[in-house]
């Protein structure tokens, strides 16, 4: 996790604590069955927490995790949500068991985990769902930027699609262009899957 390791996350999430929440949230949730049986949720690279804290203020109980503590700060907004977030600090390559969960969510975070630890650490987050579980996640492709480094897992689809052999894709999309990341210029090539476990 070379590269991980060399951006400053803390500076990062510092920018990005004001961002709305994903779309991809929604999706998921109504993917799960909606609102009204909210479960649990494990948000992988929380970073400053948006979905995480848009979880919660839907009702669901969400573990969080991420290398960084910048979400820790902003708990206090559990006071105004029905659900919660339990924050773990803590580097997703280092648990050694993730609990039950209706959602996997991740957002350009699984494939900074590098080429080596990215399959064990998928084994638990399908093995952390159970069948009807839903998997909402990025992958960054072949045609990324950050495709040259060896320590970032980039996957061609039909790698990822031999992911899911276990799921039903319900949403596929692609970001397939050139934009930045932080003061740098950067290709950007990630695919988005909103997935249920069928299996």
């Amino acid at each position: 996790m070379d590269t991980a390791e060399k951006v400053d996350w803390a500076a990062l999430n510092a920018h990005a604590a004001g961002r709305p929440a994903r779309r991809l949230v929604g999706k998921a949730i109504s993917a799960a069955g909606g609102d009204r049986r909210p479960g649990v949720v494990l948000d992988l690279g929380a970073g400053a927490g948006a979905d995480s804290l848009q979880f919660a203020r839907r009702g669901w109980q969400v573990h969080a995790y991420d290398s960084d503590d910048t979400l820790a700060a902003r708990l206090v907004e559990n006071e105004r949500m029905s659900g919660s977030v339990a924050f773990h600090h803590t580097d997703i390559q280092d648990v050694a068991e993730f609990p039950p969960a209706q959602i996997v969510y991740s957002t350009y975070t699984l494939g900074l985990l590098g080429p080596e630890a990215l399959p064990e650490v998928w084994a638990k987050l399908v093995g952390a769902l159970p069948r009807g579980g839903v998997m909402a996640v990025d992958f960054f492709g072949p045609h990324d930027s950050w495709a040259e480094l060896p320590d970032v897992a980039t996957l061609p689809l039909h790698e990822i699609d031999a992911m899911f052999r276990d799921f039903h894709v319900i949403d596929r999309s692609v970001r397939d262009e050139d934009g930045r990341f932080l003061a740098e210029k950067k290709h950007w090539h990630v695919i988005t899957t909103l997935a249920r476990k069928v299996r």
